[in-house]
């Protein structure tokens, strides 16, 4: 791959439901690539390599769901958000 084809911004893609927006893009500015994915109403972000990305489908929907409760994750505020 040449230079200008390294440098090149990484396509990024959005998704959107009622729920939430966000935006995914492959970062390759570590040492491997990682998704970035950002939440676009918070503009909160996170990376995660591909063993993180393998570890999701491990997981059943049901051992998805503490991840969605806004509770627990902060939806509507940062307050009582995981760390």
């Amino acid at each position: 791959m040449g230079a200008a084809e390294h440098d090149a911004p990484a396509p990024r893609l959005t998704l959107a439901s009622e729920f939430g927006t966000v935006t995914v893009e492959v970062d390759e500015r570590a040492n491997g690539p990682r998704l970035r994915i950002e939440d676009l109403r918070s503009g909160r972000s996170i990376h995660l390599d591909p063993l993180e990305l393998a570890s999701l489908t491990w997981l059943t929907h049901a051992r998805l769901g503490p991840f969605l409760d806004p509770s627990q994750t902060g939806w509507s505020s940062d307050e009582g958000a995981w760390e």
